[in-house]
C-alpha cells in the first residue's frame, strides 16, 4: 500500500482543484461537491461515522442519520 505522505496529499488536492476548475465550479459548489464525495466515500466503505483531523488546523466529520447497508 502506498504511504499517505504530505506530497501525495498535495498531489490529490491539486487534482481535485483542477477538476473543480475544469467544471467551472464556484467556491460553494466546490465545497458541496467535495463534501458530497466525502460523505459518499465514507458510506461506500461501510462506515456510518468518520472524522479526519489535521492537528492545529481543522477537522471534518461525517455523521450519518441512518445505518450503512451491508452489501
Amino acid at each position: 500500500m502506498t504511504e499517505l505522505t504530505e506530497d501525495l496529499l498535495q498531489t490529490f488536492s491539486d487534482r481535485v482543484a483542477d477538476i473543480c476548475n475544469d467544471l467551472e465550479l464556484d467556491p460553494d459548489q466546490m465545497l458541496q461537491a467535495i463534501g458530497s464525495t466525502f460523505i459518499g466515500a465514507t458510506l461506500s466503505f461501510g462506515k456510518t461515522d468518520y472524522q479526519i483531523d489535521i492537528e492545529g488546523v481543522a477537522s471534518a466529520k461525517v455523521e450519518t442519520v441512518f445505518e450503512a447497508l451491508d452489501s
